[in-house]
């Protein structure tokens, strides 16, 4: 949803980070997952004393949305082997779920501690410690993150987040330039740009360029019509 003027800019940037599927795509995803519990089962049936398809299984469970039999199937995994790093992220994902967010972090640390070299919990553990309002500590892992995935798509937008969480606006727009440099198409980084350069700078050039981009490169943009009305208004202000 796109916020009023007076709201929080950090708000007013996060408005749309999920987008909702159509039903026909919700009900393929359902199935598609509901296949992968079903070899998941399987494979537990067939190696019971071995980590790897607990873990596989509760990943299963995670993606459809199974949180209680996500996070007792991933515990399982971990009675079998105490350093399965990717079964800690996955924990920490399943607390997240859960709104466990303090539980969250300490598996996300724990699945760093057995692996540093695992990336993805750097992304993840990032976005909790966002969620947790932790935001030195969310700018820190979204930077170690990008130093191995320099092209990972919209992390530059994340990372630009926590700067604007931080008031720290400069760091926020240098963090959007780069997701453009990336991708130049990258809606949401045109959005925030506009929204920051209006809201934060005053500049009205940069922000209506902005502003009008995202609305041109993606016409199925969610509240098309408010970011219109947010255009005439920059564009109504006096020069």
């Amino acid at each position: 949803m796109f916020l009023k003027l007076k709201q929080n800019l950090l708000e007013i940037l996060a408005f749309i980070l999920v987008i909702g599927l159509l039903a026909v795509g919700t009900y393929s995803r359902n199935r598609v997952w509901s296949d992968e519990v079903s070899l998941g089962i399987d494979s537990v049936q067939k190696s019971p004393r071995k980590a790897r398809p607990y873990s596989n299984l509760g990943f299963a469970y995670l993606n459809s949305a199974d949180y209680d039999r996500a996070l007792e199937t991933t515990r399982k995994a971990l009675q079998l082997d105490p350093k399965f790093a990717i079964a800690y992220h996955n924990l920490s994902v399943i607390y997240q779920k859960r709104g466990d967010l303090s539980q969250a972090i300490q598996a996300g640390q724990k699945a760093i501690e057995l692996d540093p070299g695992l990336s993805t919990a750097y992304h993840t553990l990032a976005g909790i410690y966002f969620e947790n309002k932790q935001y030195d500590k969310a700018e820190e892992a979204y930077k170690i993150f990008i130093q191995e995935f320099p092209y990972f798509p919209g992390v530059h937008n994340l990372l630009a987040l926590t700067y604007a969480a931080q008031r720290r606006f400069d760091k926020a727009v240098e963090a959007l330039e780069g997701e453009l440099r990336v991708n130049p198409f990258y809606t949401l980084a045109h959005v925030n740009l506009g929204q920051i350069y209006w809201y934060e700078f005053r500049n009205r050039e940069k922000a209506l360029s902005h502003l009008k981009t995202a609305l041109v490169v993606d016409p199925l943009f969610p509240d098309r019509a408010k970011i219109r009305r947010l255009v005439r208004t920059i564009e109504a202000s006096s020069p």
